[in-house]
């Protein structure tokens, strides 16, 4: 998808070039990120490098590195090359402020993106706030991301608007559920927006626990959940630990259908889970069986990048963040920290591989999106 945008971006600037950039203070002014017209445009990353997250951080960075490669290919930002400033945080809320201080103090950093999940981005969010220093998550869904003020974007559609539509989703394959959900401010925020749903598709809930996302047993919660004799599981879950207790309930001779939130759609949960993701159902913002040509261009040109036939959801959004973010600078008036803010914020809308394209509501964030019901069969997310 990128890349025709890019191509069309690059003309404009050229054109822009020849009416004497030299002389011109947009895209070029020193200070505030800005850096001189010769200098590369540098973007943090604030991600998980290491620690338990760390699959993560490489997602993201499969991402973020095709985008790159292709806006420099394609000329760059007003002719001038982008670079990627990562730091690690281990997705660890203790240490996101830490980082976010660092790229603060930085004065050639525009914008940073990150962090992995809500916890650890809204750690760091007052810090961006406060310092006039956008930071554009991509990976945080809770309903209160953008609250600390007008620095702060996120692209991930609020649990709000995602969890009720999970628990009608949950409530075609059967109308009793039992309810395993992360043991986390997202995972109980979640739940609760689920719960609303749950009144309003009239799905009964039977059994419902919270649970540490780093633990390795599941047993004693999926046999007491059995005991109530759901007609559905419903997961609040990453990948890798729904994965873990996708296999458990099999094991065990659970053969309820399981039904997991968004953020399940990622090539680990089949790995990890193996024969027993059959039949496990989602909702997600991505297909690779979506027949629209720029969908099918990013998957091959992904799939040339890393070797891999299918993008998880999280290197997709750091791909298309990349994109927004330079989409926002290229409109600019000042690339500057403010410039910068005041484009992203502009109204306009932004190209992506995931939403087709979007618009931010006023809270600086995508409200809602269509999601496509998917089915795990022979080993891929296919169509329901």
């Amino acid at each position: 998808m990128s890349s025709r945008f890019w191509r069309v971006a690059a003309l404009g600037a050229v054109a822009a070039l020849s009416l004497g950039l030299a002389a011109c203070s947009s895209n070029g002014g020193a200070g505030e990120g800005g850096g001189a017209s010769s200098d590369p445009i540098k973007f943090g990353v604030a991600l998980p490098d290491t620690g338990n997250s760390a699959q993560y951080g490489e997602y993201f960075r499969q991402g973020l590195d095709l985008a790159l490669e292709q806006i420099n290919d394609d000329g760059g930002i007003g002719g001038r090359s982008v670079e990627l400033v990562y730091e690690d945080t281990q997705a660890d809320p203790a240490q996101a402020p830490q980082v976010a201080q660092k790229f603060v103090d930085d004065e050639s950093i525009l914008a940073v993106l990150g962090d992995f999940g809500t916890p650890a981005t809204s750690a760091a969010s007052q810090i961006y706030q406060d310092s006039g220093l956008v930071q554009f998550a991509f990976s945080a869904s809770g309903p209160d991301v953008t609250d600390p003020g007008d620095f702060v974007f996120a692209t991930w559609v609020s649990q709000e608007f995602e969890a009720p539509r999970l628990a009608a989703f949950a409530a075609e394959t059967g109308t009793s559920a039992a309810v395993f959900y992360h043991d986390t401010d997202w995972g109980q925020e979640t739940y609760g927006f689920f719960q609303e749903g749950e009144e309003e598709s009239g799905l009964e809930e039977v059994y419902s626990t919270a649970y540490d996302p780093e633990s390795t047993d599941f047993r004693p919660l999926l046999l007491a959940a059995k005991a109530e004799n759901p007609e559905v599981i419903v997961l609040i879950s990453y990948a890798a630990d729904g994965a873990l207790i996708t296999s458990q309930a099999r094991e065990l001779g659970i053969d309820t259908p399981i039904v997991g939130i968004s953020s399940i759609y990622n090539q680990q949960f089949i790995d990890l889970a193996g024969e027993a993701a059959e039949g496990v159902q989602t909702l997600s913002y991505f297909t690779p069986e979506n027949d629209d040509p720029e969908v099918q261009q990013f998957i091959a040109d992904f799939e040339a990048a890393t070797g891999e036939v299918t993008p998880s959801d999280y290197a997709i959004r750091a791909y298309d963040a990349l994109n927004a973010v330079a989409q926002g600078a290229e409109r600019a008036d000042e690339l500057t920290r403010q410039g910068l803010r005041d484009a992203l914020d502009d109204g306009e809308p932004f190209t992506s591989v995931l939403y087709g394209e979007y618009r931010l509501d006023d809270t600086r964030r995508v409200s809602d999106a269509e999601q496509f019901p998917l089915v795990i069969a022979d080993g891929a997310f296919t169509l329901k």
